[in-house]
């Protein structure tokens, strides 16, 4: 049988998952470069050397088990399109999610680059942070370390990615660790620090920070403005698409801190997606939507479904 050069080597799309085609076998690493999935794989090889979208097919596409051995995490479709691999990835709590992953050449990580020398210095010391009703904890950054709301230290490298060099993040020092605080990735903008964060299986909103008497002066996003959602209890089954650059770091990480449910301040009504009625709120971001008929949330992409 004929492979492609196009598709064998190393493939990610950021910090969930790193894919290596061998001719025939397909090798899936999780964000710590741990096996999860060893497996045959075929496709069309002139279709693909031709530019046409190629499914990829597996002969094993379960990545993880519950205790019990059934199914919990798995690829419901591979396929090669423009020079990027697109993944179907689902999961028993969360439903589907579309991954982009980029080919690298030299293995794990080596599409990132650290920027340490051109940011360090710029974000030393206090950040004020945004909330509705004034001054929430302030982060703290000294050296390549922060502190916000648990008061670890946890130390970080400022990087990039080669194909998204104009977006600047801070990641673990060791760039696969998922015990980064409580926040999933920090993005560095010109007047501000964002974070998001996933708490077991609650979207948090998205934090945001800016130096002293600049709080009022930043363009806040909307999904800083948006209330927590548990999506175990109001995930619709949709499909999320995740660019490639956008999500550095895993989003389940365990955090050991206490999250009030208090927070969860939605009714399920307010959430829920009736047939063809459009709902108050996002089910998966909490964005506050205007009613009108749209198939996607304007904030996150998230289906609809109506």
């Amino acid at each position: 049988m004929k492979y492609s050069d196009k598709l064998n080597g190393y493939w990610e799309e950021g910090y969930h998952y790193y894919l290596e085609f061998r001719d025939n076998e397909l090798t899936v690493r999780d964000y710590r470069r741990a096996i999860c999935l060893k497996t045959e794989v075929t496709y069309d090889a002139n279709s693909l050397e031709s530019g046409e979208k190629t499914l990829i097919s597996l002969a094993d596409n379960v990545l993880s088990r519950d205790y019990k051995g059934g199914m919990m995490t798995e690829i419901r479709e591979l396929a090669y399109e423009n020079g990027k691999l697109l993944m179907l990835y689902y999961y028993t709590i969360m439903g589907e999610t579309l991954y982009t992953l980029n080919k690298v050449e030299n293995g794990p990580f080596d599409h990132i680059l650290i920027r340490d020398g051109e940011f360090l210095e710029k974000l030393q010391g206090r950040w004020e942070q945004w909330t509705s009703s004034g001054k929430g904890t302030p982060l703290t950054i000294e050296g390549n370390s922060f502190r916000w709301i648990d008061d670890r230290p946890h130390r970080f490298h400022a990087v990039s990615y080669k194909y998204d060099s104009d977006r600047v993040y801070l990641v673990p020092e060791n760039l696969i660790d998922g015990d980064f605080g409580i926040c999933t990735k920090i993005e560095v903008l010109p007047d501000m620090l964002t974070t998001t964060m996933m708490v077991c299986d609650m979207s948090m909103p998205t934090s945001v920070f800016a130096r002293a008497g600049m709080l009022d002066k930043i363009d806040v996003p909307a999904s800083a403005k948006r209330q927590a959602v548990n999506s175990m209890i109001y995930n619709p089954n949709p499909v999320c698409v995740i660019d490639e650059a956008s999500t550095p770091m895993t989003g389940f990480m365990g955090m050991q801190i206490g999250i009030n449910i208090e927070q969860i301040s939605k009714t399920k009504d307010d959430v829920s997606v009736e047939e063809g009625v459009t709902p108050k709120f996002c089910p998966n971001c909490g964005f506050k939507l205007d009613g009108k008929p749209i198939k996607f949330c304007p904030e996150c992409g998230w289906s609809l479904k109506i």
